[in-house]
């Protein structure tokens, strides 16, 4: 295993509570994967999935910025694009030539991308997120009273 979800990663916001986690077990499958000896295929596939599932998550995160006051916004969303860019290359390297990718050096690269992002990036705008969700849940309920 690459690394273990904990409590001590939640941001206290259960949508993107839920894809870090799943997050971290894509991280874990490709480490599997990698580990296992299951071949370049089963690799390129979990290379695949983190792609896609990190896009999915920033582009849900960054619909949530966007009801908020936070105000690194522009920040975090270029902080977005790096990694999406970065782990995109990784798997354009490794479709192209698997032997040319450290793949040890890429999950750790995983692991501490992970800690840092949801540690500090993440948690700078929980407060943020959280605060609108409670607004906008409270304008819901009033406008049935």
């Amino acid at each position: 295993m690459l690394m273990q979800w904990s409590k001590a990663l939640e941001i206290g916001h259960p949508i993107i509570d839920y894809d870090h986690q799943m997050l971290v077990n894509i991280a874990n499958d490709l480490h599997h994967a990698v580990r296992a000896d299951q071949g370049n295929e089963a690799i390129a596939q979990g290379l695949q999935r983190l792609v896609q599932y990190i896009e999915t998550h920033f582009a849900r995160e960054e619909a949530l910025f966007s009801d908020t006051s936070y105000p690194h916004v522009e920040k975090h969303k270029k902080n977005h694009r790096d990694i999406e860019n970065l782990v995109r290359g990784f798997l354009t390297s490794f479709e192209a030539d698997p032997a040319a990718v450290d793949m040890g050096k890429l999950l750790q690269f995983l692991k501490e991308w992970l800690i840092k992002h949801i540690g500090k990036l993440d948690k700078g705008y929980a407060s943020y997120v959280i605060k609108a969700d409670k607004k906008s849940s409270l304008g819901q309920r009033q406008g049935f009273v």
